[in-house]
């Protein structure tokens, strides 16, 4: 009787040989393809995801309350706005250094 040890390495490795098949039909995928018509075809999806993103943000309402409240905050508060707007940049800057 097999153990649950040998069923999970059969599962894995089951796994792992479809994973290998997947890794090598995008490589030929990629090796056969006309570069240019799929960078067209990226850059057309691309665009077509950003303006359906910018649409459903230009249409919603809570966050143009939000942008709103934002801007008055900043209009009240310049200095606090500055420091923030800094101290969000410095520690972006010191978590992304090597």
């Amino acid at each position: 009787m097999p153990s649950q040890d040998d069923d999970n390495r059969g599962t894995l490795s089951g796994a792992a040989k479809r994973a290998q098949q997947a890794m090598d039909s995008a490589k030929e995928f990629v090796g056969g393809a006309d570069l240019d018509q799929l960078r067209t075809k990226t850059a057309d999806a691309a665009s077509a995801i950003y303006r359906e993103g910018r649409d459903r943000l230009a249409n919603n309402e809570e966050l143009a309350r939000a942008r709103d409240s934002l801007s008055d905050s900043i209009r009240n508060n310049p200095l606090a706005a500055v420091g923030i707007a800094f101290t969000a940049g410095l520690l972006l800057a010191l978590l992304t250094r090597g």
